[in-house]
């Protein structure tokens, strides 16, 4: 590099510690890709289609990414789209248990720093139910975590319920991130399924959990919705006509007769590729204000779009008073008490 490029490229850097050393962020969408996983994938026969720009597969490597972009905190999400089912019960069981042992004992090397969520081995039901009772009594795991489908099954699927049930009885939180759809390969399109299709999945589970009454008969469920709830925002007027159109019966407007707007703001949202104006505009006037949190995304994105999104979301009218102090942690903190 020249001594010029140097010279301009040291105010920069400069600005960017400066922002990070005023922030004391806690990230909801980390992700960490473990070797366990990696093995677990390689057993199961399964290929990983993701392109992780760096692992952090151990405590201080993440410590050390986090300290650049002022994140004094994160909820460790142990997957990527490759997900945790493919086909075998046995080797997804096998999946969830050896990856959540060993996100336990990845967070038990700073406790106050990493909270983590457990993968669940859905759509197998009964091993779900397993696992997710040994993950949080056994292994302390913050909440867990689901792919938006896993063989075809999405989230909000009624053949669920007794894992929607007991989600509920027990208050659980649920972390609910895009996998890649089995169609976006007959789509013959060129870009990558992250860039649309992953939002486009993750509405589908909002929609879904609405339409087959799960918000409404589970309310203890707190459900995340990584990227701010995908396409969500936009969409929340459009999913009304759920009320006037509807060919099962009894149709929704019977079934829920208070219709979709009560159950819109439930969600949780994180942040994660979703930081420009106009996206947190719209997040904004649909999510409550204790329900918006700060995503990274790291280390699935490059250091300058989580730069530029917190530079962004530092803009004083996206966040006004309180609320910026309540997206960049406390809302975390009355979620995950770890950080507390």
């Amino acid at each position: 590099m020249h001594l010029l490029e140097k010279q301009n490229t040291q105010p920069e850097t400069s600005a960017r510690m400066s922002s990070a050393q005023r922030l004391r962020l806690i990230d909801v969408h980390h992700h960490v890709v473990l070797p366990e996983y990696e093995q677990a994938l390689v057993r199961s026969g399964a290929r990983d289609p993701s392109k992780p720009l760096r692992k952090n597969s151990e405590p201080q490597a993440a410590i050390d990414a986090m300290g650049q972009f002022g994140i004094s905190g994160a909820v460790i999400n142990p997957l990527s789209v490759a997900g945790v089912h493919h086909g075998d019960d046995a080797h997804a069981r096998y999946l969830c248990q050896s990856v959540g042992e060993a996100l336990a004992k990845f967070s038990r090397a700073a406790p106050e720093t990493f909270g983590f969520f457990a993968p669940l081995p859905y759509p197998d039901i009964e091993g779900s139910l397993r696992q997710m009772e040994y993950a949080l009594d056994h292994l302390h795991a913050d909440g867990v975590i689901l792919l938006t489908n896993q063989n075809d099954v999405y989230v909000g699927d009624i053949r669920g319920e007794p894992l929607w049930a007991e989600m509920n009885r027990r208050q659980v939180t649920c972390f609910i991130h895009p996998a890649r759809a089995s169609f976006v390969d007959s789509l013959q399109l060129k870009m990558w399924a992250s860039i649309i299709e992953y939002p486009f999945e993750t509405t589908r589970i909002a929609a879904n959990l609405i339409y087959n009454e799960f918000m409404r008969k589970y309310p203890d469920i707190k459900w995340i919705l990584a990227h701010a709830g995908g396409c969500l925002p936009y969409l929340s007027y459009r999913l009304h006509l759920m009320e006037e159109q509807d060919d099962h019966r009894p149709e929704f407007s019977k079934r829920v007769p208070e219709g979709v707007t009560p159950y819109i703001d439930r969600f949780y949202f994180d942040t994660a590729i979703a930081g420009s104006r106009a996206a947190m505009l719209a997040l904004n006037e649909v999510a409550k204000p204790t329900h918006v949190m700060f995503g990274s995304d790291w280390p699935y994105v490059d250091r300058h779009m989580v730069s530029q999104q917190n530079e962004t979301l530092q803009q004083p009218d996206l966040f006004p008073g309180d609320r910026f102090a309540m997206m960049e942690r406390g809302n975390a903190q009355s979620l995950f008490p770890r950080f507390k």
